[in-house]
């Protein structure tokens, strides 16, 4: 039975969901049971000892064991120049985030009985085009080379909201360290990141996201909504605009992600937020990278240095920096000649001198004549 996958590879963990066509149109996209005990399984890898690589939760189990051997948070390295080093083995990090996408395949052919006709993978959305080239050579060399990369933001988005018309919409992603605050415009070439914000505190994201609609100049009013996805919290109470999230918002970008294999049309803007999605076709296709040449990683800023402004030198040293040398080593000569000369003049005067004569010293004391008895006074 055809079908479709899409992959959302998240920090912590990894989701799927498959879309089915059953010869009437795409079905509805349902979650791909990729973990040991839920839909979702953890995004790590472990190396055993021979060099086999486990995935998801039976890398984490196995990590209990030999955690030196766990590797996890690999998926924001891609594009780092240092690899991943486990027993020894280095591991670029784009290889290991399509062992996951391979594992994912491996699921979903188990349960079908062949692999998917199409995969739409997600990235973070700050990626450039050096990183998702890294990611994309992986996946061929994996035997994907035709699965196309998303933006997390953009693949939520088309969860619940068609790219139709000139809107604006916001993305909030809740993760271990914060939210991802985007939001993004409808154009010819589907939804388009415009802003991005990270690290938001999980209370004030969809505050961020009103806070960056009025400085795009766009009023809260005016979006075509908000889409909660990860870890997210209550919905708020009121809002200026409708908000999206379903009743597990962890699956929602990988939902997205394979309505876009699907090639499926979504509810248009404004219309009542419903977990169901509508199941016509369309042409209305998001934008995704042409597979191209691998570009040159980018160059670092130019640093200029201001060199540290030295005090002028005085006397003789000022003469030695000046642009006249032999008038500086004739002054130097003449310097040493008038001291070498004071020298030897000094020394013949000390030498024409004879031995000194030892002091006189004087006494007070009267000299004793015999016979004579002296008096007090005169005694020493």
């Amino acid at each position: 039975m055809p079908y479709v996958l899409g992959i959302d590879i998240a920090s912590t963990r990894t989701t799927a969901a498959t879309c089915v066509n059953t010869g009437d149109g795409w079905g509805v996209p349902e979650p791909s049971w990729l973990g040991a005990r839920g839909q979702e399984a953890a995004s790590a890898v472990f190396l055993d000892d021979d060099g086999y690589l486990l995935t998801g939760d039976a890398a984490v189990e196995a990590g209990r064991s030999a955690p030196a051997r766990l590797l996890t948070g690999f998926h924001e390295r891609v594009g780092d120049d240092v690899p991943v080093i486990v027993g020894g083995e280095r591991f670029p990090a784009e290889s290991l985030s399509a062992v996951l996408v391979d594992a994912a395949v491996d699921q979903a052919a188990e349960r079908f009985g062949e692999k998917p006709q199409h995969i739409v993978l997600t990235h973070p959305v700050g990626w450039g085009s050096f990183r998702r080239e890294l990611l994309r050579r992986a996946l061929a060399e994996a035997g994907f080379p035709r699965a196309a990369l998303v933006a997390a933001p953009i693949a939520a988005l088309h969860a619940y909201l068609a790219p139709q018309g000139d809107v604006t919409a916001g993305v909030c992603e809740f993760g271990p360290d914060g939210a991802v605050v985007t939001i993004a415009a409808a154009g010819v070439n589907g939804w388009q990141p415009v802003k991005t914000v990270e690290g938001v505190e999980p209370g004030e994201a969809v505050g961020k996201v009103f806070e960056l609609a009025h400085g795009a100049g766009i009023p809260p009013q005016a979006l075509a909504g908000i889409v909660l996805c990860g870890d997210a919290p209550p919905v708020p109470g009121r809002t200026p605009c409708p908000v999206f999230a379903s009743s597990d918002p962890v699956l929602t970008v990988a939902t997205g992600a394979a309505n876009i294999a699907a090639r499926r049309d979504l509810p248009q803007p404004g219309g009542p937020a419903s977990n169901a999605v509508a199941t016509v076709e369309t042409t209305l296709l998001p934008r995704v990278d042409v597979p191209g040449e691998l570009t040159e990683r980018p160059e670092r800023p130019p640093v200029d240095i201001t060199p540290f402004p030295l005090p002028e030198r005085t006397g003789a040293a000022k003469l030695l920096s000046r642009r006249k040398p032999l008038v500086a080593g004739a002054a130097v000569a003449v310097l040493a000649a008038t001291t070498l000369l004071l020298t030897l003049t000094t020394r013949e005067a000390t030498a024409d001198k004879g031995p000194e004569a030892p002091p006189t010293t004087s006494s007070s004391c009267a000299p004793v004549t015999p016979g004579v008895t002296s008096s007090p006074e005169g005694r020493c």
